[in-house]
């Protein structure tokens, strides 16, 4: 998928890919990142926890959770959101990959953009948002189990390509 050239200009990311994945149901999980290569006023992460309520979605739920991954090779912290916006229910989840840390909020965000900034002289990260509709034909859960197994497994191909 491709973005328009107007949010292109607004986001101002380096890079970014947008993939829509299809279980054997056919049930979908949209995947999103985009990368910035140095972070900057004016040029850094835009967060969804603005743009997905700015563009009409309404945040029924919001908070964090933390779910085990792959063979008990430990957990991860991601942002959970139900949302809704003109009957369509969706479950998202993101998180900002700064250089080795998962991130869950924009606080940290800047205190570890600084400090690697400081330690390092680069401020490069990420921001990975995955989205899936809750099907009027199943539970929050169910979208909830989708949306963990699909993170699961893109997690650790997803840190291949990031710099650490």
């Amino acid at each position: 998928m491709t973005m328009e050239k107007e949010y292109l200009d607004a986001l101002k990311f380096d890079d970014y890919l947008m993939v829509d994945y299809k279980d054997q149901q056919g049930k979908m999980v949209s995947f999103y990142t985009a990368y910035y290569s140095s972070q900057t006023k004016g040029e850094s992460i835009h967060s969804p926890e603005t743009c997905l309520p700015g563009s009409g979605w309404l945040f029924e739920e919001s908070g964090e959770v933390t779910f085990p991954l792959k063979n008990g090779t430990g957990s991860m912290r991601v942002n959970r959101a139900y949302m809704q916006k003109g009957g369509v229910k969706e479950l998202t989840y993101y998180w900002f990959p700064q250089r080795g840390r998962n991130v869950t909020n924009l606080f940290q965000l800047k205190l570890y953009t600084f400090w690697n900034a400081l330690t390092s002289r680069r401020t490069d990260g990420a921001l990975v948002r995955v989205i899936t509709p809750v099907y009027e034909s199943e539970r929050i859960a169910d979208a909830e189990a989708r949306l963990q197994g699909f993170t699961r497994e893109m997690t650790p191909v997803l840190a291949t390509f990031l710099p650490k």
